[in-house]
């Protein structure tokens, strides 16, 4: 793990996951690779002086490698000097070496979120959301739930929408006018486009289409035209299409819509108090006790007290 040797100088043979890499110019004219690796415990600046194409076509971002070279530093900063690489085929390792993962076993989750289908008494909405997250329970189960700001990590999709979805039910058992039906299934679907908009869940950044529409956008698309596929055409559909379409609450943060039903007041709720929480757990766990964090951007450049 690069914690254990980061510091110390000498041999290193290792596997890693390619963050980024950058094939550049020397200043003798001959072409070298800066790459940045990854496992769970940190990031390592590297160099791989003598290259081919073929090391360029191994070091592609998000790919598994095996790196030998000699640990240094370079201006004070640790850094690797990379020998030799060679591929790694990523079903002979287990990815959560390499990225941070989710507080909860992603079989466990899974679980869940088919008990979770299960309860939705609605038939239209049931078959509608089982149908969906079916198709793409692969990326739901490994995919981030964003690139950075919150549950950033290996599986923090479904970990999120899970958590929202926890609180949802809470909000529904407290206010028995609400619709769980739509709750459970807005909770479960409202990031579903992030399945289009992310790369993976390997060093994971914006598709085109995750850039040209967004996931809010992409997420509305993809129950409309799953709908579609299904004949289904009830006012329920066009509630929970509205709810995805609402559930960043403002205009000015990306929603087209502004919550217009009970249910997505409650979903733009519930999923901004999941994303902050966790976005504040992630400044406090940098922070001692009895102090301040830094400003967190994500919190209108807010500092928190971290007490005992």
């Amino acid at each position: 793990m690069i914690k254990d040797f980061i510091n110390v100088e000498g041999p290193i043979d290792a596997l890693f996951l390619v963050k980024q890499c950058t094939k550049a110019t020397s200043n003798n004219g001959t072409s070298y690779l800066s790459l940045v690796l990854q496992d769970k415990t940190g990031v390592l600046d590297c160099k791989m002086w003598q290259i081919t194409e073929a090391d360029c076509e191994i070091a592609k971002p998000g790919s598994i490698v095996r790196a030998i070279g000699i640990m240094g530093s370079y201006k004070g900063h640790p850094q690797l000097k990379i020998n030799e690489l060679t591929p790694v085929d990523e079903k002979d390792v287990s990815l959560s070496r390499f990225l941070p993962v989710a507080p909860r076993p992603i079989e466990e989750m899974e679980k869940e979120v088919e008990e979770k289908i299960e309860t939705i008494k609605d038939e239209e909405l049931r078959l509608l959301t089982k149908t969906i997250l079916e198709k793409r329970m692969e990326s739901y189960l490994h995919f981030p739930a964003a690139v950075t700001v919150h549950h950033a990590y290996l599986g923090g999709l479904v970990y999120h929408s899970l958590s929202v979805l926890a609180l949802c039910e809470k909000a529904a058992s407290q206010y028995s006018f609400l619709d769980r039906d739509l709750l459970v299934a807005g909770a479960l679907l409202h990031d579903i486009g992030k399945t289009e908009e992310l790369s993976g869940a390997m060093v994971s950044t914006y598709t085109t289409k995750g850039n040209l529409l967004g996931h809010i956008t992409l997420g509305a698309l993809i129950v409309q035209e799953e709908a579609r596929n299904l004949n289904l055409s009830g006012e329920k559909i066009t509630l929970l299409i509205h709810m995805i379409l609402s559930h960043h609450g403002e205009l000015e943060f990306g929603s087209p819509k502004v919550p217009m039903t009970a249910e997505s007041v409650v979903l733009h709720n519930m999923d901004d108090v999941d994303a902050k929480l966790n976005c504040l757990k992630n400044y406090l766990d940098l922070t001692e006790d009895e102090a301040f964090t830094t400003k967190i951007p994500w919190m209108n450049g807010a500092m928190f007290y971290k007490h005992d």
